[in-house]
């Protein structure tokens, strides 16, 4: 790597550690002016050949929560992580997916080694924890794999419960953060998450993996009511319930609750007023009472059953602040969190009278859901394994680009001159005429070009394939040898954009 080089990707990296996405911009554009001369080139065509596509992550096949939540990014980071991530050497285009129930990190790259160290040390610097003690945890998955991954977390296959579709919004979301004028997406990843969100519309579509299915909210009061009785000793229909926060995962709690004979009032907890006030809104005929943080210990005091979904990074009851504020009479409490990083404490039931229950807790409620919805994901699976294909078809397509555009051009020079060499003969025609052996010949021209573009852009051979028919067809039209200068690589085309988006 050049110095310059170096020096630009030092400037990224500061940057975006200080989540200044901003200021990234001519940074960025001056590292891809750096890196088209050293991308690889195709042997045959001479143009940058498209990376290899990764993924690396943890998630709740591979972790527990306490690991997960060691590397949980909040949405609003995603974007400056992910351009921290790009401006490492081997890695050229990024995007992170962050949950409660998964961290992956989608990278591009000509380099896998390189790049997955590159990612280690990442990891490790934002978890805190050793290579030994991180890797256990880890999955690394490349290629058609990667894809196939992508695709499956998408169409809900991957989630704890599976068909639920907060996922795809997600995903979603990360497209969003990864494709606009400041993200880390490149031709691939672009491609590749439209692709995911589109499979994961069609998957929900056409199979009933999503019928009666369930969310990690809705499981967690599933996960309540099968409990309350052996933990508290009382019916769940009397059992009086808080909720700390007020985001998503609150409102599809209450939406569950709704449909329950949960006790009414629901007590709602939070920092804010406003967000509460739509949930109100949002749900007319559930009786809710609303409540600021600082009453949160009060509302604590008087609950049977306390869910938590806020965005803290830090817990909010623990062992310590539940001795700190006992409970009248010898009270039991329930506290169920779905949050990660966690609002409960590990230590909290440690405390007598107390029950608390994590997101990993709810494995036992969601087995049984996934168990109904077994034929939908083989039907899913296979419209997956069709979404693969086509996309893998598409990624080798781009080295067939400049051949096809190539052979478009020479038969348009030829067809140019041999109407100038007519030039006599037709200046005697009618425009009309005219006009008529211009659409003619322009039509032989496309339906003799038809039968080898068709063929080079087959998306079933493998790479090895498509550089012998490339060969091949520059040797039958003796097309001139393409060099990158000539065709504009999708790096110059995606640098191109950048400069007149700034200078705009």
């Amino acid at each position: 790597m050049t110095p310059s080089t170096l020096s630009c990707r030092r400037s990224i990296q500061r940057r975006a550690s200080r989540g200044r996405v901003a200021e990234l911009r001519s940074d960025m554009s001056d590292l891809l002016l750096q890196q088209v001369a050293s991308t690889p080139k195709c042997p045959v065509t001479g143009i940058a050949l498209p990376g290899n596509v990764h993924v690396a992550g943890l998630s709740h096949h591979t972790a527990d929560v306490s690991v997960r939540e060691k590397l949980a990014i909040p949405e609003h980071e995603w974007k400056a992580q992910a351009a921290l991530l790009s401006s490492m050497p081997a890695i050229d285009e990024a995007g992170i997916l962050s949950t409660c129930n998964r961290f992956e990190v989608y990278y591009v790259s000509h380099d896998t080694e390189a790049a997955n160290e590159q990612l280690m040390d990442f990891l490790q610097n934002k978890s805190g924890l050793s290579s030994n003690d991180l890797s256990p945890n880890l999955f690394f998955h490349d290629g058609e794999e990667a894809i196939k991954h992508l695709l499956s977390v998408s169409s809900g296959l991957d989630s704890l419960v599976v068909g639920e579709g907060q996922i795809l919004s997600q995903v979603k979301n990360c497209a969003a953060h990864g494709g606009d004028e400041e993200g880390s997406f490149g031709k691939v990843l672009g491609k590749l998450f439209n692709v995911a969100v589109s499979t994961g519309k069609r998957v929900r579509s056409e199979t009933g993996i999503s019928k009666g299915a369930v969310s990690v909210s809705s499981a967690a009061a599933q996960l309540a009511e099968m409990k309350i009785q052996e933990d508290l000793g009382m019916k769940f229909e009397d059992a009086r319930i808080a909720v700390v926060g007020a985001g998503e995962m609150t409102r599809l709690l209450i939406t569950h609750l709704a449909s329950t004979k949960a006790k009414r009032p629901l007590h709602i907890i939070n920092r804010g007023r406003e967000r509460m006030e739509r949930l109100s809104e949002m749900f007319p005929d559930v009786e809710m009472e609303l409540h600021t943080l600082d009453e949160m210990w009060d509302q604590i005091g008087e609950a049977d059953i306390v869910f938590t979904s806020t965005f803290s990074q830090d817990p909010l009851v623990d062992k310590a602040s539940l001795i700190d504020h006992p409970r009248k009479d010898g009270k039991k409490l329930m506290l169920v969190d779905i949050s990660v990083p966690v609002n409960v404490g590990y230590d909290a039931k440690e405390v007598e009278g107390v029950a608390a229950y994590h997101v990993d807790d709810l494995k036992q409620v969601i087995d049984a859901n996934k168990e109904k919805r077994m034929a939908a994901v083989k039907e899913a699976e296979k419209m997956i394994e069709s979404e693969i294909r086509d996309f893998e078809g598409w990624k080798q397509s781009l080295r067939c680009i400049p051949a096809i555009k190539m052979l478009r051009e020479k038969g348009e020079v030829i067809r140019q001159k041999e109407l100038k060499n007519a030039g006599k003969v037709l200046n005697g025609l009618s425009q009309k005429e005219r006009d008529t052996v211009d659409r003619v010949t322009k039509g032989i021209i496309n339906k003799l070009l038809h039968g080898p573009m068709a063929h080079l852009r087959d998306p079933e051979d493998i790479s090895d394939h498509v550089e012998k028919k490339l060969s091949m067809v520059q040797k039958m039209f003796q097309l001139d040898a393409l060099e990158a200068h000539i065709l504009p690589t999708s790096e110059e085309k995606s640098k191109k954009k950048k400069k007149t988006a700034q200078a705009a």
